[in-house]
């Protein structure tokens, strides 16, 4: 089954720590539904008292076969929410180190050797190809994945687009061990940076 709010709040958690709340208009349990092992990811409990619409996979199956559209966005939901875990358990850690960059200083150049990844707390990072903008990276997110999960070289450049810039950096000896332990976030670091090569690829279009 999955579950539709219609009032109140729920606390979702992971074995890996991740916590996060949810509440009226949104939804949850549709992960189990869109896989084939069926196997819940999250553990949910309630905040307060909570009315809920309750979807049986049957139903769901069903409501999933009148659009292809709402696949997809249930689909894009779950990978979102798997993403936000990832980064979660990235913050989490405990071997970073803490740099600051001021305005038009480089994180890393294009070419330089992907050694860590980025988690940036403070400002707004340019990630550039050239002199072209591919995106720009917001407080709370992370980036500089690609080197680590391909093994090549920076493919752009990272620049502090703000008065200063402040991030955690994760060598990559600590995300691979993390890695091991935690496929999940394996996935989800792949699906960020899939989206991003994507990203890149319109520039030059």
């Amino acid at each position: 089954k999955m579950y539709f709010i219609n009032s109140g709040r729920v606390e979702v958690s992971t074995k890996d720590g991740f916590k996060a709340t949810t509440e009226q208009g949104d939804c949850f349990g549709e992960g189990a539904l869109l896989h084939s092992d069926a196997i819940r990811s999250a553990t949910i409990r309630t905040i307060t008292p909570v009315h809920a619409i309750e979807i049986s996979r049957e139903y769901f199956e069903k409501f999933l076969a009148d659009g292809i559209d709402v696949k997809l966005s249930l689909r894009e939901k779950d990978k979102m929410r798997k993403r936000q875990r990832a980064k979660s358990i990235l913050n989490m850690q405990q071997n970073m180190v803490t740099n600051v960059t001021k305005k038009g200083g480089h994180i890393y150049r294009h070419g330089d050797t992907g050694n860590d990844l980025y988690i940036l707390e403070e400002g707004v990072v340019d990630v550039k190809i050239d002199k072209h903008t591919v995106f720009s990276v917001q407080p709370g997110e992370l980036f500089g994945e690609h080197s680590l999960m391909f093994g090549m070289p920076r493919n752009n450049s990272a620049t502090c687009a703000t008065k200063e810039c402040k991030y955690h950096v994760m060598l990559a000896t600590d995300l691979f061990k993390l890695l091991e332990s935690h496929p999940s976030v394996k996935d989800s670091l792949r699906d960020i940076c899939l989206r991003r090569e994507f990203m890149k690829a319109l520039v030059f279009a």
